[in-house]
């Protein structure tokens, strides 16, 4: 018995690692203004698919992916080699340029050195703190709302996804896509909530807000998905 405590114990604390270091990558994210798609788009401009492998990127960020490969990690220290070199050779788009251009790495604040696979690793285990600038922000307190206050939340949701479809030209089948970028156990109540067939009760709310961000977590699954819907563009650079 007490060795199936610890061992709970220690998954606990691993399943709470992967879940900062998931917000973490989601800081790094956005101080280099990039969205989910950046570097997969950079990838393919670049022909570097095998150098950066961006499938599972996103549920890393998300903290859903609790043992990921190997090669997870060396994607990430290879994308991250190329940020610190500012090494952009084969991108074409003038926009994907401009996101790429400027973009800071992580690095090892006393030697300067760009992580690699085993301190992206080590970060991801627990086993070694974010750099400061990356650290957890201070704490933002969820809004105090009721049932009323939360269905008029879901009914805008649901009107910004609506408006995503008919802004993209896409039908049906993209909004329901929308249920995706929820986890597994949310999906089907967020594709209903979009649809407006449910909502997300006060109570439900409570455990989707996001105290980093200082936002709502079906705010985040909306923008991630509104991103794959308008596709890509840009102009050559």
């Amino acid at each position: 018995m007490r060795s199936q405590s610890t061992f709970s114990l220690v998954k606990a604390a691993q399943d709470a690692a992967a879940v900062e270091f998931g917000k973490m990558l989601r800081r790094w994210r956005a101080h280099n203004n990039w969205t989910q798609y950046t570097a997969k788009r950079w990838a393919d401009e670049a022909g570097l698919q095998e150098t950066i492998r961006h499938s599972g990127l996103s549920e890393l960020e998300r903290g859903i992916t609790r043992s990921p490969r190997n090669v997870v990690f060396l994607s990430l220290a290879n994308l991250n080699g190329l940020v610190h070199e500012q090494q952009f050779k084969g991108v074409r788009s003038r926009d994907l340029m401009d996101q790429l251009k400027g973009s800071r790495a992580i690095c090892d604040e006393a030697t300067g050195e760009p992580w690699g696979p085993a301190q992206f690793w080590s970060c991801h285990a627990g086993l070694m703190p974010p750099p400061d600038w990356l650290a957890p922000p201070p704490a933002h307190p969820m809004p105090e709302l009721d049932d009323e206050a939360a269905a008029e939340l879901c009914a805008g949701w649901g009107d910004q996804a609506r408006e995503a479809v008919r802004a993209a030209g896409a039908g049906g089948a993209q909004l329901m896509a929308v249920g995706g970028y929820a986890p597994p156990r949310l999906r089907q109540q967020w594709q209903d909530c979009v649809l407006g067939v449910d909502v997300f009760t006060a109570q439900d709310l409570a455990g989707l807000w996001d105290p980093d961000g200082g936002g709502w977590l079906p705010e985040q699954w909306l923008t991630a998905w509104r991103e794959a819907l308008s596709g890509v563009g840009g102009g050559e650079f």
